[in-house]
């Protein structure tokens, strides 16, 4: 049960999300944007702006750091963005802790989902739909674009400018809105903007859509699912607020789709499983997930593996370990090396106190994919409940060294050396989990700390410490500037 969700109030001004900032690692340069320098927000500088924006959305929403469905995504997005145009950057996946059918994309390549959009797809395709959207906002540039315009017009100031895109990336009318407002425009020029970027989204993630495998029948499906769910609840859903639906913009692309060839896609195995691991640990409350699967499976058609899995989920979140193995155990037989599978189980022995045998079975699935995600901080999280320690930081740090801003492991890591009591070790992980949460004073605090705890003898470790908080604060100062 790898898992994590930071909950926190998000603030919509980037003064506060500035000041309030958070942790401190591979410390990125900042791209010079100072000025008015937006009519030459370059590819390099939406790059470095969109990474410092994406730890502070980090520091903001409730964010799910869950292995399992962090490759979900990022497999499904990049097999996405290998069919688009236009790609001038890497692309990273998140998730969203909200019910709410709902995601955005910032500058940069950052896009997040809601768990609330995955529980309601009826079809990988419909979600892969939504991934696609959001992909031909980020290489289309439409925020970038929309800045660059605006500062023809009149020279746009830094704080009131991420202010507004930050809005944006969650409630674009209002975020548009803020930055025509704040150069005395109309508010429906500015959601005129936005229509213009959704129906130049919908052609271009339709194409992508077809083009890496999938159903582009699934975006009308998905709008007209969407209409009628909206007809029924007092407040337009989170989606339509931020894209704009329309009646006619749902034809377009029913037409649209009809250029295609007719097909089916079968959903893969891991859509199956994520969308049951979001029903029963984020989507619905733990005893009444439990419920939900049980009759579930006492459907018609409904003893399937997904749901079978969900139950297992359930029982081990209700503490029912006895059930729950009796659940996992015989899909496991069927499928021997699913992580899905693994992680309930290793989760149960956990529960029952059975690390060695957790340890074994996990040392042999790390034999087989060394530094896979979901492997190694399950094998780590047990390595540290058996007292493992220098097992444990030997996985993570090898761990981190291909995916430093791993949330997950900078917290176990931290853990294990607060364990071994290394102090010195411990703050500045600490210090490198902040940083990637945009923590910075936090950041800063902690290499303090860590400095504080060095032996007197160990003049090279105060020297690097001294560098990298030097590093940071200027980092810090930087963004304050802005």
């Amino acid at each position: 049960m790898i898992r994590q969700a930071v909950k926190l109030t998000f603030a919509t001004s980037i003064l506060l999300m500035l000041l309030q900032s958070s942790p401190a690692q591979a410390l990125n340069k900042l791209p010079d944007i100072g000025g008015n320098a937006f009519s030459t927000l370059t590819p390099e500088k939406e790059k470095q702006l969109g990474d410092v924006m994406m730890r502070q959305t980090r520091g903001q929403l409730p964010m799910i750091y869950d292995p399992l469905l962090d490759e979900y995504i990022n497999a499904l997005g990049n097999r996405l963005v290998a069919r688009a145009n236009d790609v001038k950057f890497p692309f990273k996946f998140y998730w969203v802790n909200n019910r709410q059918i709902n995601a955005f994309a910032t500058l940069g390549g950052n896009i997040a989902s809601h768990t609330g959009t995955l529980a309601v797809a009826d079809s990988e395709s419909e979600f892969a739909s939504v991934m696609a959207h959001e992909i031909a906002h980020v290489t289309q540039r439409h925020i970038a674009r929309f800045v660059e315009a605006q500062n023809q017009r009149a020279p746009l100031t830094i704080a009131s400018l991420l202010g507004a895109i930050v809005l944006a990336t969650v409630n674009p009318e209002a975020g548009m809105a803020a930055m025509m407002a704040s150069q005395g425009a109309a508010q429906q020029s500015a959601i005129n903007f936005t229509r213009s970027n959704e129906q130049e989204a919908d052609r271009i993630g339709m194409t992508i859509l077809a083009e890496a495998g999938f159903d582009p029948n699934a975006v009308p499906q998905f709008f007209t699912k969407l209409s009628e769910q909206s007809r029924f609840v007092n407040q337009q859903l989170a989606f339509l607020q931020t894209h704009p639906l329309s009646q006619a913009r749902v034809s377009d692309t029913r037409l649209r789709a009809q250029q295609f060839p007719t097909r089916f896609v079968p959903d893969s195995m891991d859509f199956t499983l994520s969308k049951a691991r979001v029903l029963a640990r984020y989507h619905h409350d733990t005893k009444d997930a439990l419920t939900i699967f049980q009759r579930k499976l006492a459907e018609p058609g409904g003893n399937t593996r997904a749901n079978r899995y969900g139950l297992a989920v359930a029982l081990l979140d209700n503490k029912d370990y006895a059930a729950a193995r009796a659940q996992i155990e015989p899909l496991l037989e069927q499928d021997p090396h699913n992580l899905y599978y693994l992680d309930v189980l290793t989760d149960v022995m956990i529960g029952q106190q059975q690390y060695q045998q957790a340890l074994d079975l996990l040392q042999q699935e790390y034999l087989l994919r060394p530094n896979n995600q979901v492997v190694t901080l399950n094998y780590a999280n047990v390595a540290l409940k058996a007292g493992s320690h220098q097992l444990a930081i030997h996985l993570l740090r090898n761990l981190l060294y291909y995916k430093d801003d791993n949330i997950l492991a900078l917290d176990l890591l931290a853990d294990a050396y607060k364990q071994k009591e290394e102090f010195a070790r411990y703050y500045e992980t600490r210090a490198d989990l902040f940083y990637q949460l945009a923590n910075y004073p936090k950041a800063i605090d902690d290499l303090n700390e860590a400095l504080n705890h060095l032996p007197a003898e160990a003049r090279l470790e105060n020297r690097r410490l001294e560098a990298k908080k030097r590093q940071l604060q200027a980092e810090f100062d930087r963004l304050q500037r802005m």
